[in-house]
């Protein structure tokens, strides 16, 4: 089966995220992240966020610490599998790898996710991050155990 539209449920979920009506999960609220300013466009497979860097999230002289990398990409490449999930699905992360390829400036940093691959029950899923000039800044890869909702839920 090939789709390129999104499933109602997901259809809905990105409504709720964009409208900030969805009650983030602590792990996001807690870094900070904003898909509800941030989340520019989504459709089956892709997502393209807009990340405003304005430096509080320096480690160094306009460097951005690599583990907010690593949370922010983590939230955009789920964002990105769920938009190519069906109804009744969800995912969990198995693997994560960030590369951070330079220095992440201040400014306008835009990162856009795309499915590479999805199976029954896996997903791979990128994402690459670039700066106002349009250079690479990082390439996330990660994959993703799809299962049902009943299945990830405690005791499921």
């Amino acid at each position: 089966m090939s789709r390129t539209e999104m499933s109602v449920q997901q259809t809905e979920f990105f409504g709720r995220l964009k409208a900030g009506t969805w009650d983030f999960p602590p792990g996001i609220r807690n870094l900070g992240i904003r898909p509800d300013l941030w989340l520019k466009e989504v459709s089956y497979g892709h997502t393209r966020y807009e990340w405003p860097n304005t430096g509080d999230r320096d480690i160094g002289d306009q460097r951005v610490f690599g583990g907010w990398v690593a949370g922010l990409s983590d939230h955009i490449v789920s964002m990105t599998m769920a938009s190519a999930l069906e109804d009744g699905e969800w995912f969990t992360t198995m693997e994560l790898q960030t590369r951070i390829l330079r220095p992440v400036p201040h400014g306008l940093i835009t990162i856009e996710g795309r499915l590479v691959s999805r199976g029954r029950t896996t997903g791979l899923v990128e994402a690459d991050w670039r700066d106002e000039k349009g250079r690479h800044l990082a390439r996330i890869t990660a994959a993703k155990a799809i299962r049902s909702m009943e299945e990830l839920r405690p005791g499921g």
